[in-house]
């Protein structure tokens, strides 16, 4: 790079969840606002909590001679470490600006604004924000005037500018992937290689409870001649076995998705790759696509279908139905695509959308498993987040919320304590999708369990009884589960690796 003598730029992604045992995703906030900086220069830091033995102590020494430093964070446990990360900073270099993106501040930005360890926020896509912003700082010029943030004046006034339209990703330069540690993430996740990536931003659709349509307004895609050169070069220099495109919405360009996955053939990648997509995107799948998803390997499709009630799937915004859900599970199991399904639960019972909508999201995956018992079912439950409409509806229902950036910490999806879900209907969805349901209609994994001598004297009495109380839909009196539960035999099972996109809303 030329420009030797650009200033150092800080970036920091705070661990995202309390509980350890997750798959350690690259750090892709962090990686797209680094890209224009990088590609211009300046000395780009990305500091990752997780990979740190004394983060305190590390960050500290890599702020102290930086022009800023940016914090990434979503609500819930990251923005509980981005409390504490700025506060210390700003305890040890009380003049050092600190900006915060993401979610949480994009969605909540006066709140977080006010706060005194954050010096600005940016609001929305913050690739070119951000980089205004320092050079603004290497000017030794203020906030005034950039589109896009929210700050507090030296009155302490609380500015929010007039927002930033959306830029086209396509003009962004690639990901600064060699500013980690790429072989450690491959350690720290059993030696797979597999790396994450992003191809898009947004979502063309308005779903009531997702955020995405408040932060971004919109969908934008790179190129599909981009988007395979770039995973042709990562590949390359990494040697991948899997890509995870993390988009929210991976499917929105058909005919994008038709063109990357023609050039991914014709250029003979031969890694496996997963995405997202919506229940009626794939519902439509021609037999050319499925072609396609077997000549790539694509090994799984997540697709948000968030309840079996058609009515809560009205009041949501959703545009899909049960059926859809049942069919797009058909046309991934005749492509030999696994299909991740997530479901949200609990919505206020004061709606009246919301009678029997657990039970009926219990049986729509009962009925998905008994037809295709390898598919993933995840289960979360209803959060609502500032500036969509579900949390306007909570709101209107005068349900208690948070009010304070650190009461917003302690809000994410599958651990939340809220007034319209009891703890027993939070029992009844656990042992329903991750034991009952999983026994009665065991995949390959669980089939291999069974056929060892070893296990089958446990094993197969779990099985027919989980297959008999799912014939009479009778899941009372748990004895069994809560004796695995004791025995230590299964664990909570939460897809935390994909918890980041689940906060923002699957598609």
């Amino acid at each position: 790079m030329a420009h030797a003598l650009k200033p150092k730029i800080v970036l920091v992604f705070p661990q995202p969840l309390e509980v350890g045992d997750y798959a350690l995703e690259i750090p892709l906030s962090i990686l797209a606002v680094g890209a224009p900086l990088h590609a211009e220069g300046y000395h780009v830091t990305l500091f990752d909590e997780r990979l740190h033995d004394d983060p305190e102590g590390d960050l500290l020494a890599a702020a102290a001679d930086a022009l800023c430093v940016g914090v990434s964070t979503i609500t819930g446990f990251q923005l509980k470490r981005s409390i504490h990360f700025s506060r210390l900073l700003k305890n040890r270099f009380p003049e050092l600006p600190i900006i915060w993106g993401g979610y949480h501040p994009s969605l909540l930005p006066e709140l977080t604004a006010a706060e005194p360890y954050v010096d600005a926020v940016v609001r929305g896509q913050g690739e070119v924000t951000f980089q205004e912003i320092v050079s603004r700082l290497e000017a030794g010029a203020g906030f005034n005037g950039i589109a896009g943030i929210t700050y507090r004046d030296a009155g302490g006034k609380i500015i929010s500018n007039p927002g930033r339209p959306m830029a086209d990703v396509s003009t962004f330069p690639p990901a600064p992937y060699e500013l980690l540690d790429i072989e450690r993430f491959f350690r720290m996740n059993g030696g797979r290689r597999a790396l994450q990536y992003v191809s898009s931003q947004g979502c063309p659709f308005k779903c009531t409870f997702c955020v995405e349509p408040k932060v971004f307004g919109k969908w934008s895609g790179r190129a599909a001649a981009q988007v395979v050169d770039e995973i042709e070069s990562l590949d390359r220099r990494y040697h991948l076995e899997h890509v995870t495109f993390s988009d929210s919405n991976q499917f929105a360009s058909m005919k994008r998705m038709k063109e990357i996955l023609g050039l991914w053939h014709e250029r003979g990648l031969k890694m496996t790759w997963s995405g997202a997509a919506r229940a009626d995107q794939m519902e439509k799948i021609t037999p050319e696509m499925s072609r396609m998803l077997k000549q790539t390997r694509c090994a799984q499709i997540g697709i948000g279908i968030e309840s079996g009630s058609q009515a809560i799937l009205d009041l949501i915004d959703k545009r899909t139905s049960p059926e859809k859900a049942i069919h797009s599970n058909a046309n991934l199991e005749a492509a030999g695509v696994q299909g991740c399904y997530a479901f949200m639960v609990g919505f206020p019972k004061a709606l009246p959308e919301a009678k029997d909508e657990i039970w009926q999201t219990l049986m729509l995956i009962k009925k998905m498993r008994s037809i295709h018992p390898e598919v993933v079912t995840v289960t979360f439950y209803v959060t609502p987040y500032p500036g969509t409409p579900v949390y306007d509806i909570a709101l209107s229902l005068n349900l208690k919320l948070p009010r304070k950036t650190e009461e917003w910490a302690e809000w994410e999806s599958t651990s939340i304590s809220t007034t319209w879900i009891t703890t027993a209907e939070k029992d009844l969805v656990e042992r329903c999708n991750n034991f009952y349901f999983p026994f009665a209609f065991p995949g390959r994994q669980m089939r291999k369990r069974l056929s060892r001598p070893m296990w089958m004297p446990l094993l197969y009495p779990l099985h027919w009884l989980a297959l008999l109380r799912c014939r009479l839909d009778f899941y009372g009196l748990p004895w069994e589960w809560r004796l695995m539960q004791r025995l230590g035999r299964t664990r909570r099972f939460r897809r935390i690796s994909s918890q980041i996109g689940a906060l923002r809303g699957y598609k």
